[in-house]
């Protein structure tokens, strides 16, 4: 019955489609996705944005040694460019690892000639630069040499460098690494039309990618990511019992005793069992004006009963939630 009742609401929400796939440029694709219900092109327009430009694993260079460098405040003889310059044209190589999540590069330059991302692609078979002809460095001199160690690492996001300062060596420079290859993300939702039905969402994804990744690749995991994550909610079996936690409501054990424990005068006693007040939890919840409307329970005895009750951390009025308890405190409801 159960399985019914699930299976009935989800036919009834549309499933959209990808309508179309337009490649603007080799880097950019505009995604257009319909049908979907109102209010769905917003909420997974925004979540899959937001996946895009955080959690789609990437390649950058994050640590390089200079031959004769000992920190990135240096110059380099014969080099256009300062070390800070150089690490900073290091950023936009757009770079793939093959079969690997790590590659170390050596690179040796010499003359008047340029350092760019070929040159890295030229010494590691297993490293791939999409963007081989971006400069890193100008060598300004016939004499002028450069000698670089890269270490290429695969990531998420955004790594800063200040978080692996403890793993430094004399020469060793450590780059923050920004692994995203998704470069811009927009989308716009507008309204459609499908079998008769109006006020339905058609939405358009434009991605952009630094070219290390296709953007439909890119689209299609970051929908992967946001299944996975959602996955975990839909089978209740997937959740253990650890994870739920029912606490059980907690009753002041003096709430359970008799009246005659608070040793109150025969005649406070005898005015409350008149009124089938037996237990401490039951007098608590009484008023004030209720407790006076008793027969032959006077102002006396009222004032001796609040203050008996005082003495226990209690007082008239309170309200009590599942009182009178379960059956297995040997409480019975009133009549």
């Amino acid at each position: 019955m159960k399985k019914k009742i699930f299976s009935f609401f989800y036919i009834k929400i549309l499933k959209p489609k990808i309508k179309k796939i337009e490649q603007l440029n080799s880097i950019c694709s505009k995604i257009v996705l319909e049908p979907l219900e109102k209010g769905f092109g917003q909420t997974f327009g925004n979540s899959i944005r937001r996946v895009l430009l955080s959690l789609i694993p990437g390649c950058a260079v994050t640590e390089i040694k200079i031959n004769g460098i000992l920190h990135e405040y240096s110059t380099i003889k014969g080099i256009k460019e300062s070390v800070l310059e150089l690490i900073l044209n290091l950023k936009p190589l757009s770079i793939n690892i093959i079969n690997s999540n790590t590659a170390y590069v050596k690179i040796k330059k010499n003359g008047y000639c340029n350092l760019t991302g070929y040159d890295i692609m030229k010494n590691n078979k297993n490293v791939k630069i999409f963007n081989p002809n971006h400069i890193i460095c100008h060598l300004t001199h016939c004499k002028s040499k450069i000698e670089i160690t890269m270490k290429i690492e695969r990531g998420r996001g955004y790594f800063p460098a200040f978080l692996r300062k403890d793993k430094k060596e004399i020469g060793k420079i450590i780059l923050d690494a920004y692994f995203n290859p998704v470069k811009y993300v927009s989308y716009n939702v507008k309204p459609t039309v499908f079998e008769n039905r109006e006020n339905l969402d058609s939405l358009t994804i434009i991605i952009e990618t630094n070219g290390s990744i296709k953007p439909e690749v890119a689209f299609r995991t970051s929908s992967t990511i946001l299944a996975e994550q959602f996955s975990v909610f839909m089978d209740p079996n997937n959740i253990t019992k650890s994870e739920i936690k029912f606490e059980k409501p907690k009753i002041n054990p003096i709430l359970l005793r008799h009246v005659e424990e608070l040793e109150l005068t025969v005649r406070s006693s005898n005015c409350l069992k008149s009124e089938a007040i037996h237990y401490i939890g039951d007098l608590v919840q009484c008023t004030e004006v209720e407790l006076l409307k008793t027969p032959n329970l006077g102002k006396k005895s009222l004032s001796e009963i609040k203050e008996i009750l005082n003495s226990h951390g209690l007082s008239l009025g309170m309200r009590i939630e599942n009182w009178p308890p379960s059956k297995k405190y040997g409480i019975k409801k009133k009549k």
